[in-house]
């Protein structure tokens, strides 16, 4: 089966679905879905979206920061 549009721009960027799912900490499932065009709520898949765009002009240094950066929040929130 063909991706949808997002998903193929997700993986030529090198993202995966679990990787979009702790950056935006949303379900992984729900990623999938939600870039596949099978959900149509009110907050997907802008998120996800803006999280390809800036995947996409990020540096692999700048993307690391930001992997570090989110699991340095959610350990702090828990």
């Amino acid at each position: 089966m063909k991706d949808a549009p997002w998903q193929a721009r997700a993986r030529a960027a090198g993202l995966t679905q679990k990787l979009i799912a702790k950056l935006t900490g949303r379900n992984e499932n729900s990623v999938g879905r939600s870039l596949a065009g099978e959900r149509q709520t009110a907050d997907a898949p802008g998120p996800y979206i803006a999280v390809i765009l800036a995947w996409e002009i990020m540096t692999p240094e700048q993307r690391d920061r930001w992997i570090a950066a989110v699991g340095q929040e959610r350990s702090a929130s828990s």
